[in-house]
């Protein structure tokens, strides 16, 4: 006989896969923007863009709602995630760990592989970080939040250290591309993705992960990611989606100061992605940062209370099934941005317009949306799902509902 969930747990879990699809969705509607070209436009190539006005205001809600809220809810997602799989395994932890690790180690492989078609993997770190994350398990709740809350603000920190003592330190774009692209200029970057052979935009590719990955310490990522680990983690181990997930009263003060900073951050200069020149670099990095953390718990919220509704049950069916095979939904995305946009298949790099370019994304959604609710009717997990799980195990798993 099978053990039935206590329907408050089983609401939860369901909860967290719409969650999942969520963020799948609104990675979606980050990455494209790379695939497509236009994320390495010139601003002057932009403005003649028809229907300029238009774009420009789907690219500042991109910048408002978009831009890193979502890398954020699958962080945490990861940690909860982990914690789950802990918690129903706490007393065998030593067996479970060794499975964990590796888990682990696997998806830094898919993450290595995935780095030859997309420089923008997440997977990658996702399994380096985890490994550290992991070692933080049977700590108390609340020593968590604390590790947590350092390690986000970290960042700022080493911000503050590099304007007092290195200031200018690999500032400006040529320096960096200086240091990173050693036998390659800036046209030669973009140019294989617009007219290269399937080696050449290889090799372009390879040389954006060592531009990403020289941008992981200026950005502050790694030790980002590692805060929400441990936050979701903290979360669940709190009970956060039975107590606090669906308060309307927390969700409109996590929307306001989120919306409140990060349209302050719109009205300061700064960049993520370098080192601080002055304050208002700095300043812009901690209204930005806040604001992220608020929006996505606000997301978190909205969707949670949404989901207790029926009607809001009904409209979150798709993002559930995507949610329980957001693994293979996140590849598939890579697959879909080099069949649309690379030159070796339908070449559309550079060739849409922002506007145009989010649409596709929804509509590359809504068929991911099919293919899951499809697939799931047949079997437990999706195809990447089953081979983690199947190359964690050293067995070939049963993938086919019984």
């Amino acid at each position: 006989m099978t053990k039935q969930l206590p329907i408050k747990q089983k609401k939860r879990i369901e909860v967290i896969d719409a969650l999942r699809g969520f963020a799948v969705l609104g990675i979606l509607l980050a990455n494209i923007l790379s695939w497509s070209g236009i994320k390495y436009m010139p601003f002057s190539e932009i403005k003649l863009w028809p229907n300029f006005e238009v774009d420009l205001f789907v690219y500042h809600l991109n910048g408002i709602f978009v831009d890193t809220k979502f890398y954020t809810i699958f962080s945490l997602l990861f940690g909860i995630g982990f914690y789950l799989q802990f918690n129903k395994n706490r007393n065998n932890q030593h067996s479970f760990m060794k499975m964990y690790y590796k888990r682990l180690g696997y998806l830094m492989i898919f993450g290595l592989i995935h780095m030859f078609f997309w420089s923008g993997d997440i997977l990658f770190i996702y399994g380096v970080v985890g490994f550290v994350f992991v070692q933080f398990r049977n700590l108390k709740p609340k020593t968590l939040l604390i590790i947590s809350g350092i390690s986000f603000v970290i960042p700022l920190f080493i911000d503050v250290f590099m304007l007092q003592f290195l200031p200018g330190f690999l500032v400006p774009g040529e320096r960096l591309a200086l240091h990173t692209y050693l036998d390659l200029g800036p046209i030669e970057i973009t140019e294989p993705f617009k007219n290269g052979t399937f080696w050449e935009v290889t090799k372009a590719n390879l040389h954006n992960v060592k531009w990403r990955y020289f941008d992981l310490l200026p950005s502050g990522r790694l030790f980002k990611i590692f805060a929400f680990f441990t936050l979701g983690f903290y979360m669940m181990a709190n009970n956060y989606f039975t107590k606090k997930a669906n308060s309307v009263k927390l969700m409109f003060v996590f929307l306001i100061i989120g919306l409140g900073l990060t349209l302050l951050s719109k009205q300061v200069t700064g960049s993520m992605g370098q080192f601080p020149s002055d304050w208002s670099d700095i300043l812009y990095k901690l209204l930005f940062s806040f604001g992220q953390v608020n929006m996505a718990f606000a997301y978190i919220s909205i969707l949670t209370i949404a989901y207790e509704s029926e009607l809001g049950k009904k409209m979150m069916v798709g993002l559930k099934y995507v949610g329980r095979m957001s693994f293979t939904s996140y590849l598939s995305q890579t697959v879909f941005g080099i069949i649309i946009f690379y030159p070796y298949t339908f070449g559309l790099y550079g060739m849409m317009t922002l506007w145009q370019v989010e649409v596709l994304a929804i509509a590359i959604y809504c068929v991911q949306i099919i293919i899951a609710v499809i697939w799931l009717k047949h079997y437990s997990f999706g195809p990447f799902e089953w081979l983690w799980r199947s190359l964690t195990y050293g067995e070939f798993l049963s993938m086919r509902k019984k």
